[in-house]
């Protein structure tokens, strides 16, 4: 029986037959054969027309590609300037709301010694009761002690993360159940980052950043919460928030702390309104 005869070994470069051919025989066929006929009659190997042309040719795109290069520079330039234009934009109103909150917060404070005086001195327990409704509703500034809760993203070694990945960036449904955990555990007012905290409060997430009140926060997010030193961390332990945050930590990387505070201070709410007011004994 007759052994099949081998198979002849594949070239290495056998997927690569344009790129081959490329380095070979760069000339096309035809344009090296006449080459070859006029230097066997003794003319020239090229043209003083066909030189012209890939003088003109090479002109040409050279001025194309500086052409390219040019509109693709001032192209990067004018988004850089737009975006400058947006961020100091961006600084300017914040600074009018910051100026405007501060001027809210004045006025909050002198309602507040008005309703005072109006009150007088013989109804102190309608007095204390309207302290107590409006530190609930986040109306004036309080301090007193309490917890700060604070959450950070993960450490990262990266100067520029990958887009879109967020498995260790604090997220506003993280803050949310923390708040809500606190305020189960008898929190009597809380912030985040300063901004405090009511009924109406939003917390979101928007592009790359958490929304508290509308106003953007950035890492690391501090929730000063006031209530009984002796109570709250103990029930806030025990609440989903306590274990939410070791979650965090342990499956996400997130930094956290929970510590004791003897004394914080929390500014009051620049965003509360009044639905209705009803007069103590009276109609609305």
């Amino acid at each position: 029986m007759t052994a099949p005869a081998p198979t002849p070994a594949r070239r290495p470069d056998a997927s690569m037959t344009l790129l081959t051919e490329m380095l070979e025989r760069p000339l096309d066929p035809g344009y090296a054969a006449a080459s070859a006929r006029r230097a066997a009659a003794g003319g020239p190997r090229s043209t003083p027309v066909g030189s012209t042309l890939v003088a003109v040719t090479a002109i040409l795109l050279g001025l194309l590609f500086a052409v390219s290069a040019t509109t693709v520079r001032r192209g990067e330039a004018s988004a850089g300037t737009v975006r400058k234009d947006l961020i100091s934009q961006i600084e300017s109103r914040r600074a009018v709301v910051d100026e405007r909150s501060a001027a809210i917060r004045d006025r909050q404070t002198e309602i507040t010694r008005l309703e005072s005086n109006a009150l007088g001195a013989t109804e102190n327990g309608l007095r204390q009761e309207l302290q107590a409704l409006a530190a609930a509703t986040g109306n004036v500034a309080v301090e007193g002690p309490g917890l700060l809760v604070t959450l950070n993203d993960k450490p990262t070694d990266d100067a520029t993360p990958t887009a879109g990945d967020d498995q260790g960036k604090v997220l506003s449904r993280d803050l949310f159940i923390v708040v809500n955990s606190l305020w189960q555990s008898g929190a009597e007012a809380i912030a985040i980052n300063g901004q405090r905290l009511t009924v109406r409060s939003p917390i979101r997430f928007a592009g790359e950043a958490i929304l508290v009140n509308f106003r953007p926060l950035s890492p690391p997010y501090v929730i000063s919460a006031i209530g009984d030193p002796a109570a709250l961390p103990a029930a806030f332990a025990e609440t989903v928030g306590g274990a939410y945050l070791k979650s965090l930590t342990d499956n996400f990387g997130i930094v956290t702390s929970v510590d004791g505070a003897d004394h914080i201070s929390l500014p009051g709410a620049t965003r509360v309104t009044v639905d209705k007011a009803v007069v103590q004994g009276g109609t609305k």
